[in-house]
């Protein structure tokens, strides 16, 4: 496969296998087979989708599966005495509705690696604060430049890489722009969730970086009793989404040569 045609096609397939959107597709095709008198075909058609539903919905195989990802990397401990460089990556800033907004900004998830982000640029007056990620009118590097500002964030310090796609190009663009030095200490700002995969591009790419994962939305153990203290079938489908798909982006960067062996 061509390079070229990887982030066209591997956002059609998640189109296509997402959990929520497969529940989706059995739906439409119970509506056609009963629509063409297939009633046996309907019948384990609706069925299947109503137990994947159950499953998905209303068991803990969401946070199964997106804790064993965001335990993969702790933050330092102890923090390290210098850093160089805070490297954070683009994510759910939705910039075109901050816009639209007049520049306030969402209540999306991104908005916790800027804050982290900021945090860190504060603990650390002289390392350089990049931010990766987006193309085109409504990339997250628009509404990041804007939401730095307006916390307070010096834009002299801040460079943007504003052409990259998914996490490869982030750090590969990003490399490519900052020229990390031997020697350099660089840390990686993301979500927990995509923290493994952003760490195994960096290894692909020879990057020696430390990661400071953000936006966790699991606890690092627990048991049944966490699990039921909230019923939410929304957001636990959701989770299940978004947790399958990092587990699906590792493997096919892994397959393609996009993501460094397992530390």
């Amino acid at each position: 496969m061509k390079f070229d045609l990887f982030y066209p096609l591997s956002k059609f397939g998640w189109f296509l296998l997402a959990p929520s959107h497969v529940m989706l597709w059995m739906t439409i095709a119970t509506a056609i087979a009963l629509s063409v008198r297939r009633e046996r075909a309907a019948r384990w058609l609706a069925v299947t989708t109503a137990a994947l539903f159950v499953l998905l919905s209303l068991s803990p195989i969401g946070i199964w599966l997106a804790r064993p990802l965001e335990n993969a990397y702790p933050p330092p401990d102890p923090p390290p005495g210098r850093i160089d460089g805070i490297v954070t990556l683009g994510g759910g800033l939705d910039t075109k509705l901050l816009l639209a907004r007049g520049g306030a900004p969402s209540s999306h998830d991104g908005l916790a690696r800027l804050v982290s982000t900021l945090a860190l640029a504060r603990r650390y007056p002289s390392a350089r604060i990049v931010f990766s990620g987006g193309a085109g009118r409504f990339a997250d590097a628009v509404a990041a430049r804007l939401l730095f500002a307006e916390m307070g964030l010096d834009p002299a310090r801040l460079t943007v890489e504003a052409a990259s796609r998914n996490t490869f190009e982030n750090l590969a663009y990003t490399r490519r722009l900052v020229r990390p030095g031997p020697g350099q200490t660089w840390v990686l700002a993301t979500s927990a969730l995509q923290t493994p995969r952003a760490m195994a591009v960096a290894r692909r790419l020879g990057w020696s970086m430390l990661p400071w994962p953000t936006d966790y939305v699991t606890t690092p153990r627990g048991g049944l009793g966490d699990f039921l203290t909230e019923i939410n079938l929304s957001g636990r489908l959701a989770l299940v989404d978004a947790a399958t798909h990092e587990w699906l982006g590792l493997l096919i960067y892994r397959l393609h040569g996009m993501a460094g062996a397992a530390r």
